[in-house]
């Protein structure tokens, strides 16, 4: 009798996720029998004893999404170099009765960027939003493409200053700077190889709502990366109709995930053929 394996997905509010259909591709490709289910955890509702329950049923690996990248991270045996760094976990393989954490986001954001080597190493980037995939983000452009200068800029003061220390303590000649959303005119005045949307805004839940500052401009910016993937979304649009070369989150979903499933299986599947069978679209639009 082969294998069964049994996945899930950790959130609140993920309903939209195509998770699921990314492992059903999956599966399907590896001739493998398996389920993924999506478990809306509130994190103000009990989540510890929830998590641990859900642990116990068989599940042999794990997805998290926000808000719960990093609560997770003091009920795991132990998670990897990168996830410590970060204080940001994604995937959970489960060995032995162990839980281990990992972060695959950096991993997955990378993927579409790497035809624009060129056009990104030694440049300044801005981000948007100063959560657990803004990390991620962060990491991989300082670590893949040799950016060392970021504009920072969220809502909350405190915690911008928060992801500011955690992120020069691991990136030690980075220049980092933090501005809040309602006081950042001179951030918005410089030229910037890219621009990342690490916030929910324009996705799923927000799709009317624009992530931007008021005063920004998209004659400062090359190239735009929006970590949501749902179709239809205005700031992709936005950033074509102005000829800056952009795309959305759906590469970065399914890159992470498969290399999840790695962490899982020891298996490898080909990303492009996944990539395929889940998403009918262009996978960048230049």
């Amino acid at each position: 009798m082969s294998e069964f394996y049994k996945f899930g997905l950790i959130g609140h509010n993920v309903a939209y996720s195509k998770s699921a259909d990314i492992f059903n591709a999956i599966f399907k490709l590896k001739g493998l029998d398996g389920s993924f289910e999506n478990f809306d955890l509130d994190s103000e509702n009990n989540f510890n004893e929830k998590f641990k329950s859900l642990m116990t049923n068989s599940i042999c690996g794990l997805s998290v999404t926000i808000p719960h990248k990093k609560r997770v991270i003091p009920l795991l045996n132990d998670i990897s170099a990168v996830a410590e760094a970060l204080q940001a976990v994604n995937s959970i393989s489960v060995e032995n009765g162990q839980l281990h954490g990992h972060n695959t986001d950096v991993f997955g954001f990378s993927l579409p960027l790497r035809a624009f080597t060129e056009k990104l190493k030694h440049g300044r980037a801005m981000i948007l939003g100063c959560g657990g995939s803004a990390r991620a983000v962060v990491y991989s452009l300082y670590i893949d493409y040799e950016i060392s200068e970021f504009c920072v800029i969220g809502r909350s003061v405190d915690k911008l200053q928060q992801f500011r220390t955690s992120m020069k303590r691991i990136l030690k000649n980075s220049h980092i700077e933090t501005s809040a959303i309602s006081d950042c005119a001179d951030a918005l005045s410089k030229d910037f190889s890219i621009v990342v949307n690490c916030t929910p805004l324009g996705g799923w839940n927000h799709q009317d709502t624009l992530p931007f500052p008021e005063d920004f401009s998209w004659s400062n910016s090359r190239i735009y990366y929006d970590l949501n993937y749902n179709q239809g979304n205005l700031a992709l649009k936005l950033a074509l109709d102005n000829n800056v070369i952009a795309f959305d989150g759906s590469q970065m979903l399914v890159g992470q995930a498969v290399r999840s499933f790695d962490i899982w299986t020891g298996q490898t599947v080909e990303i492009e053929a996944v990539y395929n069978k889940v998403f009918d679209r262009v996978k960048q639009a230049v």
